[in-house]
């Protein structure tokens, strides 16, 4: 039995690997993807140009190895991001490894991506050990087949960004926690571990302080109940985590009053709650309703909703079950309570702070791996009488159930990574297929206000090198538009370039304020905007068609031969 159980995990682990790797080098790097590139490869912002011309097809090479200290990396992201170090010096030296290491050109996205893929599927390990020392071993096999096949964890761990290593520092700070309230021996070596996990997720994002909150009330009020006498003991590893976290604190203090997080929408009273229930069903399953035409969205949101449904009356008929039983009840409570006070803070953020984080999916990682551990315990024993042990898991129908669950994961996930559900945001794919309407070279201006507008733009552009000619040498150039678009129209107009399509990305730029006429190479050449293909995707670009003036050029011409022509008489 327990060989059949190992060779389970091996396969589970298996798929969850494969899904997470399928298309991972296809869909172009997004802005967030790229500001991790800019720190990561040892650059920062200082490497784009600005205010000056050059080739499309050379923004990869911004995104080259520059061997750098982990300090160094810091002192980067402290002026000029808002994320701690952890992961950026993590992945760093991962790509110095590919740099050293590797015989052939490896694909920029591969690179970036490679290393949350592996956190991805040792997630997935962590949280069947979770499981296993919470619930069972069975309890452990099936949350790690959620978390292997559930197009959120498969999402994450295809991103450019630190949340599959949360995910693996969350689990990790879970199963320490819940050894903690259990009378196990050497209970040290969990305390270690709960204290060491915790500081490492608050250097890995600041996000991770609403689960290390509620970790430590939950600790807290059971001491208050159990045993005060621990409560020293809690309070020495609070005081140690936050000690070590004071290196970096004045940086917190600084990124949290920083402008760069006004992205984040005021909050309405009721969006923020459908937003949140909607991040918590895409945990599970994932149908294409994204730029998709209504009868599909109508079709594919009816049948999410369905499934939802069906998976929360299932998961509380295993749920009640957990807590008739002793020796699952206080794990199945410690969760529970877990994502409630984790729910409070969200909620505390969004209603008095007046910052929509629901918006944002991936945040709901804090509350990620207690969802997992909770749904796959639930499904993990018997649904109908009579009730069987819990290691035995159920009968026939319950099997069928659990493998409709990570059916409907499979196909999800599926759809995740042939980018029909979690489409890149400002979609750089389908911007740079219609920047490819031409045949002969084309110029991409952006306008932009601060670095993520500058990164917005690479991605924009890197997406449109990957598909465009090499030998038509198109060309981009970024604007500070800090004195206006006005300034920005004259400049164009002195390029001394010939294109067949000029693109104009106007940030902060409204449809009407778009002029109907550009000029380049001094006015010789006229730009008409094309109405028809004005676009707004989060922010908007409008195409303009160029032709040569050639009576300006005859006119300039004859006027030359004019003042060079010998003069008779005199």
């Amino acid at each position: 039995m327990r060989n059949q159980k190992s060779f389970t995990l091996i396969l589970i682990i298996l798929l969850g690997a494969i899904l997470r790797l399928i298309n991972l080098e296809r869909k172009p790097l997004w802005l967030d993807e790229i500001i991790t590139g800019l720190f990561t490869f040892g650059q920062g912002y200082d490497v784009i140009p600005r205010e000056t011309l050059f080739p499309v097809e050379t923004i990869s090479n911004l995104l080259t190895y520059q061997p750098q200290t982990c300090s160094e990396i810091a002192q980067f992201l402290i002026q000029e991001s808002t994320h701690p170090p952890l992961f950026f010096c993590l992945l760093h030296q991962w790509l110095g490894g590919i740099h050293a290491f590797s015989f052939f050109e490896i694909p920029l996205a591969i690179q970036l991506r490679s290393l949350p893929v592996i956190f991805g599927v040792i997630a997935i390990l962590i949280s069947y050990y979770l499981n296993q020392q919470a619930f069972s071993q069975t309890a452990g096999l099936m949350s790690a087949g959620i978390i292997a096949v559930s197009p959120f964890a498969v999402y994450l761990s295809q991103e450019a960004r630190q949340y599959t290593l949360l995910l693996i520092l969350i689990s990790i700070a879970l199963l320490a926690l819940i050894q903690i309230l259990k009378p196990v021996k050497n209970a040290w070596i969990y305390w270690l571990l709960w204290g060491i996990t915790n500081s490492l997720g608050g250097y890995t994002h600041y996000f991770f302080i609403l689960s290390f909150v509620a970790q430590t009330l939950i600790l807290v009020l059971y001491f208050l109940w159990k045993s005060p006498r621990k409560l020293f003991l809690l309070f020495s590893v609070i005081v140690g985590i936050i000690l070590s976290y004071l290196p970096w604190f004045p940086a917190l203090i600084t990124h949290f009053s920083s402008s760069t997080t006004d992205w984040l929408p005021d909050s309405d009273l009721f969006s923020p709650i459908y937003q949140l229930l909607l991040g918590f069903l895409v945990m599970v399953i994932t149908l294409p309703v994204e730029n998709q035409p209504i009868l599909i969205q109508v079709i594919s949101g009816s049948l999410m909703l369905s499934f939802g449904g069906w998976l929360i009356y299932q998961f509380s008929l295993g749920y009640r079950r957990l807590l008739q039983n002793k020796t699952t009840k206080k794990a199945t409570l410690v969760l529970s309570l877990y994502l409630g006070l984790v729910l409070l803070q969200f909620l505390f953020i969004i209603y008095v702070l007046d910052k929509n984080i629901s918006i944002a999916p991936r945040y709901n990682y804090v509350f990620y791996p207690a969802i997992c551990s909770l749904l796959g315990a639930s499904f993990s024993v018997g649904f109908y009488p009579p009730l069987p042990p819990l290691e035995k898991g159920g009968n026939y129908r319950d099997s069928l159930k659990r493998g409709g669950v990570i059916l409907v994961g499979i196909i999800s996930s599926l759809f995740v990574v042939f980018n029909l559900f979690f489409l890149k945001p400002y979609l750089p794919e389908v911007t740079a297929q219609r920047f490819d309407q031409s045949s002969d070279s084309i110029l991409i201006v952006m306008g932009y206000k601060d670095e993520m507008d500058l990164a917005l733009g690479l991605s924009y552009g890197l997406a449109f090198s990957q598909i465009q000619d090499q030998d038509l040498n198109h060309q981009f150039i970024f604007y500070n538009r800090d004195r206006g678009y006005d300034r920005i129209w004259q400049e164009i107009s002195q390029l001394e370039i010939k294109v067949s399509d000029l693109w104009v990305i106007g940030t902060g730029l409204k449809q009407v304020a778009f002029p109907d006429e550009l000029g380049l190479n001094n006015n010789q050449q006229n730009c008409q905007r094309d109405q028809k293909n004005y676009y707004r995707i989060g922010i908007p670009y409008q195409r303009y068609n160029c032709q040569f003036n050639y009576s300006n050029l005859r006119i300039r011409y004859e006027k030359g031969m004019q003042s060079s022509s010998p003069k008779i008489g005199g």
